[in-house]
């Protein structure tokens, strides 16, 4: 069994979510409570890698305290652009398999996708597959360079060297990459500088190894959502949205009443038994744990608090806390210090 590895770029400044401090990390804002970039190691981690590996940078300290239990924590003290990153990783130096390369801002990103794309790549015997998207707006993305005619991969340009013609092309860099990981350490070191960011681009691996005859290949993802980058905070907010829509299914879809699910706030860690029933305007938050038949809310929200079965908690505000099985708690009740 070929090993594979996965490497997370979390490094970035996120100057567009406008902190009034400037070393908040973009990647540990949360979305329901829970960092965004710990949806992409949830994603990753379901793929089941020999080991994780998260890099950061700007507001290092906030990435590394959120993903320290889930993942190696590398730094890139310069930040130097996605292959400067890569060469940071230096345990992967000897390492045999494949290396995995995300964005920590892509937290709709699904280890279905991921483990779709790893298996093309190695049924088609790759040594670099990376995955590209069809966007209306492709601004800010790398271009996908394709030969006229046939349609062969041939690189991929970065948005600021594009020349008018290619800022035109709508398949993008999606930035995900699975590369074989003996290539990708010898390549390391041939990245240049020669682009408008003078910075070191793992995109440029592609015509690298394409000069060099080596199977590349681009897999363009059936739903560009999987790569939604968030920079800024009306992105964070429709990420949310996405996400609490996926959390919300899922409880229904195993057995959970959802009277509006518009105004449902459920933690992607919670857990709500069957026949529950979940009323307008509730918040779970954190590692809530909600037995069977219940009634929750309306106008309730729970932080990391334990329901038993057919209980019920209207117009209340819980942290930390029991209700027993049966217990009627509120309304009006708080245990907010």
């Amino acid at each position: 069994m070929v090993e594979k590895y996965v490497v997370i770029l979390g490094a970035g400044r996120g100057s567009h979510m406008e902190s009034r401090d400037p070393n908040h990390s973009k990647v540990a804002y949360p979305i329901l409570g829970k960092p965004l970039i710990n949806y992409v190691i949830d994603a990753c981690k379901a793929i089941k890698p020999k080991e994780i590996y998260t890099v950061v940078g700007y507001g290092g300290k906030h990435t590394e305290e959120c993903v320290k239990d889930h993942s190696k924590v590398v730094w890139q003290k310069e930040i130097l652009g996605t292959g400067h990153a890569l060469k940071q990783v230096k345990e992967l130096a000897d390492k045999e398999g494949d290396v995995i390369v995300v964005g920590g801002d892509t937290p709709l990103l699904t280890s279905a996708t991921l483990n779709k794309v790893y298996h093309k790549h190695h049924k088609n015997g790759n040594v670099l597959t990376i995955c590209t998207s069809v966007l209306e707006n492709p601004t800010g993305y790398g271009r996908i360079l394709r030969e006229r005619g046939s349609y062969r991969l041939l690189e991929i340009r970065e948005d600021k060297d594009c020349n008018e013609e290619e800022a035109e092309i709508n398949e993008v860099n999606a930035g995900i990459y699975i590369i074989n990981n003996k290539l990708l350490q010898e390549y390391l070191p041939k990245l240049s500088t020669n682009n408008a960011k003078h910075e070191y681009y793992l995109s440029e691996l592609v015509k690298l190894f394409r000069e060099q005859g080596l199977p590349v290949e681009a897999y363009v993802l059936e739903d560009a959502q999987d790569i939604f980058c968030v920079s800024d905070r009306t992105q964070l907010a429709y990420a949310a949205k996405v996400i609490r829509k996926r959390v919300n299914k899922q409880l229904m879809l195993s057995g959970v009443s959802i009277e509006d699910p518009d105004t449902a706030y459920i933690s992607p860690e919670a857990v709500v038994g069957r026949d529950t029933v979940i009323m307008p305007n509730t918040t779970l938050l954190g590692k809530c744990k909600v037995g069977e038949g219940c009634y929750i809310g309306p106008n309730t929200t729970l932080i990391d608090v334990k329901v038993g079965n057919d209980a019920h908690v209207k117009l209340c505000y819980l942290e930390k806390m029991t209700v027993k099985d049966g217990e009627h708690v509120g309304p009006y009740f708080t245990n907010r210090k």
